[in-house]
């Protein structure tokens, strides 16, 4: 048994789920608040004092990008070959530097500047908008259409799937669907994603979610 903790938001952990369905292991999904979160922080139970974290048979693994790997390694999702799963690890970076982007806007106060300052990450020419371009290219000349160029999806398309996509919900003021209009390479990765067979069951019944309606297949149909 495999038990994930995070919060009930999507967040670093929804990419880790996902993998999670998709290695068929037997798994929970722990959902904590700030105070369970602080509990076993201050109890010394959380390697970096982090979460997500991932109990395994072998312990606790912290750090998304290393639970991701380590879930990875054990399905289709990881290929063996040591190119491969550097350019998965360069991708996996990439889409990090990319949510790091909005960092310094969760300190900012005051919602109407908060909201400025998003939207001009958000416009074209700014950090977030030139990131967006940047997969774009990526997904377009890539030789397979993976964002790694693997033969099929690999943990960092389920990365960019769900961080690139949550981003848009609606759950971050000054930041919508309009980020991804016109850009249509993304859109069918968007496609091709949602189709997977266990993305696909994880998500069918949310079309309510406030935060996870964005990853179904039919989230731009509407």
């Amino acid at each position: 048994m495999y038990r994930l903790i995070y919060f009930s938001s999507a967040g670093r952990a929804e990419a880790i789920r996902i993998v999670l369905d998709i290695s068929k292991f037997s798994w929970e999904n722990v959902i904590v608040d700030f105070s369970g979160y602080s509990e076993m922080r201050d109890s010394g139970k959380l390697p970096w004092g982090l979460l997500p974290a991932l109990e395994t048979p072998s312990g606790i693994l912290s750090e998304s990008s290393a639970i991701l790997r380590y879930i990875g390694n054990m399905t289709y999702l990881n290929p063996n070959d040591e190119w491969s799963a550097a350019k998965i690890d360069e991708c996996l970076d990439a889409i990090s530097d990319m949510t790091h982007i909005l960092t310094d806007t969760f300190r900012i106060n005051d919602i109407d500047e908060k909201i400025a300052a998003r939207e001009a990450l958000v416009a074209p020419g700014g950090k977030l908008s030139n990131c967006y371009d940047t997969f774009c290219h990526k997904l377009e000349n890539s030789k397979t259409g993976w964002i790694a160029e693997t033969e099929g999806p690999s943990i960092a398309d389920i990365r960019l799937f769900s961080d690139c996509f949550g981003l848009v919900s609606g759950n971050y003021d000054g930041i919508d669907v309009s980020l991804i209009e016109g850009r249509d390479i993304l859109l069918d990765f968007h496609t091709r994603m949602s189709e997977i067979p266990e993305i696909l069951s994880r998500y069918s019944n949310m079309q309510d979610d406030p935060i996870r309606w964005i990853y179904r297949p039919d989230a731009f149909s509407k």
